[in-house]
């Protein structure tokens, strides 16, 4: 029988990187154990679906340690559809998931997997694209799932959800017997179900592990910070101080200005000491762009952009310009971005 405490993923110094000046983790080491639901908790800018991309074989493997038990499967949940997979059928888009390719008919498994995640389809031949965004983020959850999956892998989960439907997803993985990776934010559905916590620094470029439920590691988190932040003030009113009676022997003859210098260098010192401290992001304030007279009816003309895939970086040129009164959103997929526009009447 297999031990509980059996290590399913494991990451040994990893080092990551889609620009070698931009590090995105360094020196990276942790373990997740079998049948564990862990949360992948970031700060604004840290490179969270990484983690996902390094564990399920979706960025090309170079010189980093990884170890994914090979025995075990993998399914993944993004936030929205894949652009190739909005005009499949249901059928279509449930037998490209499902992990028997022989199977003839498979409408039983796809019932049985729509009643899990509570979504009723009376017909198989609709396009996905018809659905709605929340009836479309179930369809992605029951691919997921009907791949009956060892390691689940779920990425925003609660984004484009409603109550009731948070809740069900909440009891579902409550009950959930194999593991389960998490990124998310939402902290009373995380607290529901989690029983560790990855956390990832974007300025120290770590991840720290911690255990017990989300709430708790957030005050586990919120102490070291600040017993960090006092060890480090201590420090620089040290260095100061140092500092300050180097000034005023520099100044000096003989022995003290030797003294002024080796007083630098314990100030030095003590400024090397600091350990790197979260600079935890704040909520950015409400801000406007003036509208700067004389610069006529296109306010930005976009003629290319650098796009990363497989970890190159590329040059795509494009032709897009946004005008006064448009309004716009940004839709990114793995392969491209597209910006939609809408015109006041």
């Amino acid at each position: 029988m297999s031990s509980v405490k059996e290590t399913v993923i494991s990451f040994k110094n990893v080092d990551f990187n889609y620009d070698i000046r931009k590090p995105i983790l360094d020196e990276v080491s942790f373990n997740v154990r079998k049948w564990s639901k862990i949360t992948i908790m970031w700060q604004n800018g840290a490179w969270k679906s990484t983690i996902f991309k390094l564990i399920n074989g979706g960025l090309e493997k170079k010189w980093w340690v990884i170890n994914v038990d090979q025995k075990l499967t993998i399914a993944t949940w993004y936030q929205v559809v894949l652009v190739e997979d909005k005009e499949l059928s249901v059928s279509e888009f449930f037998r490209k998931y499902f992990p028997d390719d022989d199977v003839f008919n498979i409408d039983k498994q796809i019932a049985d997997i729509l009643n899990v995640v509570n979504l009723k389809v009376k017909d198989y031949s609709k396009q996905i694209n018809a659905f709605s965004w929340g009836q479309q983020a179930r369809l992605l959850l029951a691919a997921a799932l009907i791949q009956n999956p060892d390691i689940l892998l779920l990425d925003e989960p609660t984004n484009n959800l409603d109550t009731d439907w948070i809740w069900h997803l909440t009891e579902f993985l409550q009950n959930y017997k194999n593991t389960v990776l998490v990124i998310s934010h939402d902290a009373e559905f995380l607290n529901s179900f989690t029983d560790g916590v990855l956390y990832l620094d974007v300025h120290t470029k770590w991840v720290e592990q911690f255990v017990w439920d989300y709430h708790s590691v957030v005050e586990q988190i919120q102490a070291k910070i600040e017993k960090e932040n006092m060890a480090n003030a201590r420090l620089q009113k040290e260095a100061n101080a140092k500092k300050d009676q180097a000034e005023k022997f520099a100044h000096k003859w003989g022995k003290l200005r030797l003294v002024a210098k080796k007083m630098r260098e314990a100030a030095a010192e003590m400024q090397d000491d600091m350990v790197d401290t979260r600079k935890e992001d704040k909520t950015i304030r409400d801000f406007k762009i003036p509208l700067q007279e004389g610069i006529g009816w296109v306010l930005l003309d976009i003629h290319s952009v650098h796009i990363i895939q497989d970890e190159e970086v590329t040059e795509r040129d494009v032709e897009v310009q946004i005008r006064k009164d448009d309004h716009f959103t940004v839709s990114m997929t793995k392969w491209y971005l597209k910006i939609y526009f809408t015109w006041k009447n």
